[in-house]
């Protein structure tokens, strides 16, 4: 029996500040002046060292070529906020800050995790590499000429990268190739001005991106599951979620992480009942990935969840939060409109990768008849179908499970994010999908008995280093 917790003290309620005052009882003015002379600051730290940045916007040009005139702004705008509100001082939220984390329970939880993760499966890469080399013909690319510097730039970063520098372009005499149509703006966006105040270096910018989105995600995803399981139950949760053999692409520049903490984000302030921010999330969501706006659904059924137990649930608000992802899909389709002439180019496109509609049948016809050869030449002949496969049935199995244990809207979240692509591209990519399905694995740290635990999570982490070595080294792994 799940000792089920209701009603956990997330360690964002902690006091951080002076004489008992705490950070949510701040105006948002204050806190926007405190933000802005940090933003300030580090702009003038960042073009101290690079040089500084010009850039188009959609308001124009902007130039940062002088240092000190950021840090001057920056303490003009310390010096007003200090005599308008003197206590706490930015310095004392700081320090508040840096001791609430350092005494959560949450982060110390998730921090070993996410450091023995995100950083060894850089390490194996890299031995992999070393060790084993490239696949025959590659590097297709190369931004760093570097092997540790480049190895972030693989297969889908390219496109990325594209993005980031040169924005969106669309070539209709090669529709049917591929084009950066396909993506999504959000996580590129953040590349192109992150590396603002990093040198220009786009790749390590996106990396960074993904490694603090994992951190956060993973924080995130324990206070949810708390929520639903007890502390042990949760951390398990984590941990399976953290050494999932294709949980490799959190550690690179990829879009996993961003959209990982967009969702989990969305689910656990809609479960809070705070709004706005559940909105907020979102609509990231919705801007991260293609099947963002499914998020929708997830949310709709929350929705319900809540109004059968709560009657007088205000609904208004709450069908303003599901659509949020939704609309998020609307506007990037009114851009694509724009830019191309079909508002759904950007999901026509993906068919010069191969994701055409091909239906479940013919999928699993497929898959048994090489299965039919026997064990050994299947996995052999096709050994990364037979991981997607065991995937696919994994997530699949989910499903019910995870319908009791959390309810419908969960367990929805699932067969939205497997049955679509499983459908339209077959067993394509089914591990890269799979990875942001967090329930599942919220499920198994709740399932696996304790005694059993330990072999999952070594045999997790052992298949991810072989994944990680294989992304790394340009071997196929979709």
């Amino acid at each position: 029996m799940l000792d089920v917790k209701t009603d956990p003290q997330p360690a964002e309620k902690l006091i951080g500040g002076v004489e008992g005052r705490c950070v949510t009882e701040l105006p948002i003015w204050l806190r926007a002046l405190d933000a802005g002379a940090v933003t300030l600051l580090l702009v003038g730290f960042s073009v101290f060292f690079t040089g500084g940045f010009r850039i188009t916007t959609l308001i124009g040009h902007v130039s940062v070529r002088s240092w000190p005139r950021p840090v001057a702004i920056a303490v003009a705008t310390l010096l007003v906020r200090h005599l308008l509100w003197q206590q706490p001082s930015i310095v004392s939220r700081l320090g508040g800050l840096i001791e609430r984390w350092r005494r959560s329970e949450d982060v110390r939880v998730v921090r070993p995790l996410v450091l023995s993760t995100r950083l060894g499966v850089l390490a194996v890469g890299f031995l992999g590499i070393v060790l084993l080399g490239y696949a025959p013909h590659t590097p297709p690319y190369r931004v760093y000429e570097n092997d540790f510097l480049n190895m972030p730039a693989r297969w889908d970063t390219g496109w990325f990268v594209g993005i980031a520098r040169e924005g969106y372009q669309f070539d209709p005499s090669a529709r049917e190739k591929m084009q950066n149509v396909a993506f999504f703006p959000l996580y590129p966006m953040l590349m192109r001005y992150g590396s603002l105040v990093a040198g220009g270096h786009v790749l390590w910018v996106g990396v960074a991106v993904s490694l603090s989105s994992f951190f956060w995600s993973a924080i995130l995803l324990y206070r949810l599951a708390r929520g639903h399981l007890c502390d042990d139950a949760a951390a398990a949760g984590v941990a399976f979620f953290a050494t999932y053999p294709f949980a490799l692409f959190y550690s690179t520049a990829y879009t996993e992480g961003l959209y990982l903490l967009t969702v989990v984000a969305a689910c656990y302030h809609f479960e809070r009942d705070e709004l706005w921010k559940a909105a907020a999330w979102g609509f990231a969501a919705g801007l991260t990935r293609p099947n963002g706006c499914l998020l929708s659904v997830v949310l709709a059924l929350m929705t319900i969840q809540r109004w059968r137990t709560v009657k007088s649930l205000p609904l208004a608000r709450r069908i303003a939060v599901v659509a949020a992802p939704g609309v998020a899909m609307l506007c990037f389709s009114a851009y694509m409109f724009f830019l191309t002439g079909n508002a759904l180019q950007w999901a026509i496109q993906h068919e010069a990768w191969g994701r055409v509609y091909r239906g479940f049948d013919a999928v699993i016809a497929e898959q048994f008849q090489h299965a039919r050869q026997g064990f050994y030449e299947y996995a052999s002949s096709r050994p990364l179908d037979m991981l997607h496969a065991g995937v696919v049935v994994l997530m699949v199995s989910s499903v019910v499970p995870v319908y009791r244990l959390f309810g419908a809207p969960y367990a929805a979240m699932i067969a939205l994010n497997i049955l679509p692509p499983l459908a339209i591209g077959g067993l394509l990519s089914m591990g890269r999908v799979s990875s942001v399905v967090f329930p599942t694995f919220l499920w198994l740290g709740s399932a696996v008995p304790v005694r059993h635990r330990a072999a999952w999570l070594i045999g997790f982490a052992m298949l991810q280093g072989l994944c990680a070595i294989a992304f790394f080294t340009w071997r196929p792994l979709y």
